[in-house]
């Protein structure tokens, strides 16, 4: 779903009267008297070289929570994979795609590298695991806001845009928990579960969650609001290192990004039962289209993250593009894996 046409909602809708109103007001109040947090990154030497390691920087007076540690340099272990890649985008620029943009990051030993990470996308419907992510946080201050029910109601003469890889939607007038409609967010990247859900979060939540991590705080009604792929990848590293959210509520939202029916992206050419925590997003118009997708992907014991950006003229191409890059990142990292006789 574009970002014109989700992040540019209008401002929050009440639903007067409800309890859910009433919980998500409580919630606001308490987040802003106790998220009084940011977050720093700082460069620390070892004898093993320099990493970067960003820190959510707390109002804790014995811990320091992190969100994401890596090496300054990109790994020289990932160059032949790294050159390949490109030889691959070089091609396909020639046949119907724009842009491409990859980042690699191998979680155990968090070794990287990234492909055209400075050219900027408009992340449509990755924006989804944002809004996941600001429900766990509200729900860590109200457990119960996760089974509280609703009856979803969508917003009068709202069109939608065009899906071209759509899936199942929440119906009118139907009886949901939070927690329904956040997986039907996440699984089928449904649309209209995601207005809902943005009309009645708190959005002070939502856009400082993006300045913790530090990304660009974006606008409801501001100008276009872009992400680059080395900036995205962070949602899924704050996740996974659950140096953002409870480690329980970090290990749930991986758990439910498992359950993305999505297949026509990281997951196109890789092996059946392959377990992949994922989010794809598409947008465009008549002459453009931007396709994208991140995910880790848990190779037994040594899980991976990949990002993988991508503009187009053609969705079948772009789909393509992002499962084939997938693919040889999956194939050389099993073949790195695997002993030599």
């Amino acid at each position: 779903m574009s970002r014109k046409t989700t992040l540019l909602y209008y401002g929050i809708s009440a639903l007067c009267g409800s309890l859910f109103t009433i919980l998500i007001a409580v919630s606001i109040k308490s987040s802003r008297a106790n998220n009084t947090v940011g977050e720093t990154e700082n460069i620390q030497s070892t004898e093993s070289g320099a990493y970067k390691v960003k820190r959510y920087s707390s109002n804790y007076k014995y811990i320091n929570p992190i969100i994401s540690v890596e090496s300054v340099n990109e790994s020289a272990n990932y160059a032949v994979l790294k050159e390949a890649i490109n030889n691959y985008i070089a091609v396909e620029r020639e046949n119907g795609l724009t842009y491409a943009s990859v980042y690699f990051k191998e979680l155990t030993d968090n070794e990287w590298f990234s492909i055209n990470a400075r050219e900027r996308y408009d992340p449509a419907s990755l924006l989804k695991v944002g809004v996941l992510i600001t429900y766990l946080r509200m729900a860590e201050l109200h457990k119960e806001l996760l089974d509280m029910e609703v009856v979803y109601q969508g917003r009068p003469g709202f069109v939608f845009p065009t899906e071209h890889f759509g899936s199942d939607t929440v119906v009118e007038g139907r009886k949901y928990k939070i927690s329904e409609l956040l997986q039907h967010m996440i699984r089928y990247s449904d649309n209209r579960a995601t207005l809902f859900l943005e009309d009645h979060m708190d959005t002070t939540i939502f856009k400082k969650e993006f300045t913790d991590l530090g990304l660009p705080e974006p606008h409801f009604n501001g100008p276009s609001f872009t992400l680059d792929v080395e900036e995205y990848a962070m949602m899924f590293k704050a996740l996974y290192n659950a140096g953002y959210l409870w480690k329980t509520t970090s290990e749930d939202a991986l758990a439910l990004l498992t359950e993305s029916v999505f297949k026509n992206g990281l997951l196109k050419e890789l092996p059946a039962g392959v377990v992949a925590a994922h989010k794809y997003g598409e947008c465009g118009n008549r002459i453009s289209h931007e396709l994208h997708e991140a995910g880790i992907i848990y190779l037994n014991d040594h899980p991976y993250l990949v990002t993988v950006m991508t503009r187009g003229t053609d969705w079948n191409k772009l789909s393509e593009v992002v499962g084939h890059i997938s693919k040889m990142v999956y194939d050389s990292r099993v073949n790195s894996l695997t002993p030599k006789s």
